[in-house]
C-alpha cells in the first residue's frame, strides 16, 4: 500500500459586524495511496461572495493536490484580474500576477482604507515522514488611506513575513501575517493574512487559508494475515508431513 495524503484551501472569508459572512468556500484533496479525489471549486467566481463590497474585481484561487507518494500541497489566495495560481508536479505554487487587487477595508473618518497588492496567497506542503512547511506571499502589498482622491500609504507589508507576524495601524486595524498553527506532527495550517478592523461594518478578513497533512505512512501488509497465521501454519505443517510420508512410501516401494 502507498502512503495517504490530504490538503485543503480557502481563498477568502469576509466577516461583517453582526455576524454576516461572505466566503469563497473551500477545496480539498485526498489520496488513499492509489487515487486522488478533489472536491470543491478550485477557482470560484467572485459571485460566490454575494453582495459584499470588500472586493469587486479580482480572482479567487484555492488549488489543492494529494499525491500517491504521501505528499500533499495547497495554494490559496486572491489576485488581480487576469492572475492565476496553480500547483506544479513537485507541489510548488505557480503564480502569474494579474492586475492589482484592491480590498476595501472600510472608512476612518473621511478616509477610505484599502489593502492593495499584486497577489496575496498562502502555500503549504506535507509529507508522510511526517513533515509540513508553509509560507505566505504578499506581493507589493500595502495598506492605503485615500482622502479626496489623494492616496497615502499607511503601511507596507513584507513580501514573505515570518510566521505569526503581527502589525497594526493604531485605531484602524490589526493584522496577523503568515499565521501558522499545527494540531499534529506533519500537519500545518497557514493563513496569508488575517485583518481585524477596529471600526465600521467590517469585522475581519482572512485571505489565503491552507492546510496540508497529516499524511500517513501505510503499514506493510503481511503475506499471511496475523489472525489466520496459526491455521495457515498448521496447513503448511500437514502438507509438509504428507510430502515426507509420500516420499518414504515411494522409496520403500523402489527398495522392495
Amino acid at each position: 500500500m502507498a502512503d495517504t495524503s490530504q490538503s485543503s484551501g480557502a481563498a477568502l472569508q469576509i466577516s461583517l459586524v453582526g455576524g454576516g459572512i461572505a466566503s469563497s468556500g473551500s477545496a480539498s484533496a485526498s489520496n488513499d495511496g492509489t487515487t486522488e479525489s478533489i472536491s470543491g471549486n478550485q477557482n470560484p467566481p467572485l459571485a460566490v461572495l454575494g453582495g459584499q463590497t470588500v472586493i469587486t474585481a479580482g480572482v479567487l484561487n484555492q488549488y489543492v493536490r494529494a499525491f500517491n507518494d504521501g505528499t500533499s500541497a495547497a495554494c490559496a489566495g486572491v489576485l488581480g484580474s487576469g492572475g492565476s495560481i496553480s500547483i506544479g508536479p513537485t507541489g510548488n505554487c505557480i503564480v502569474n500576477n494579474g492586475a492589482e487587487v484592491d480590498l476595501v477595508l472600510g472608512a476612518n473618518g473621511l478616509a477610505t482604507i484599502n489593502l492593495r497588492a499584486d497577489a496575496l496567497y498562502a502555500s503549504c506542503n506535507a509529507t508522510s515522514s511526517p513533515s509540513a512547511t508553509g509560507t505566505a506571499s504578499l506581493v507589493n502589498a500595502r495598506i492605503t488611506s485615500t482622502i479626496l482622491g489623494i492616496e497615502t500609504t499607511l503601511l507596507n507589508l513584507p513580501v514573505n513575513p515570518a510566521p505569526n507576524t503581527g502589525l497594526s495601524i493604531p485605531g484602524v486595524l490589526d493584522i496577523l501575517l503568515n499565521s501558522q498553527s499545527s494540531n499534529a506532527p506533519g500537519q500545518l495550517e497557514v493563513s496569508a493574512l488575517d485583518i481585524t478592523a477596529l471600526g465600521g461594518a467590517l469585522a475581519s478578513v482572512q485571505v489565503g487559508d491552507v492546510t496540508c497533512g497529516a499524511n500517513a505512512v501505510a503499514p506493510p501488509i503481511p503475506a499471511i494475515p496475523l489472525a489466520g497465521a496459526p491455521v495457515a501454519l498448521g496447513v503448511i505443517a500437514v502438507a509438509a508431513t504428507g510430502g515426507i510420508l509420500i516420499h518414504r512410501r515411494r522409496r520403500q516401494a523402489l527398495e522392495g
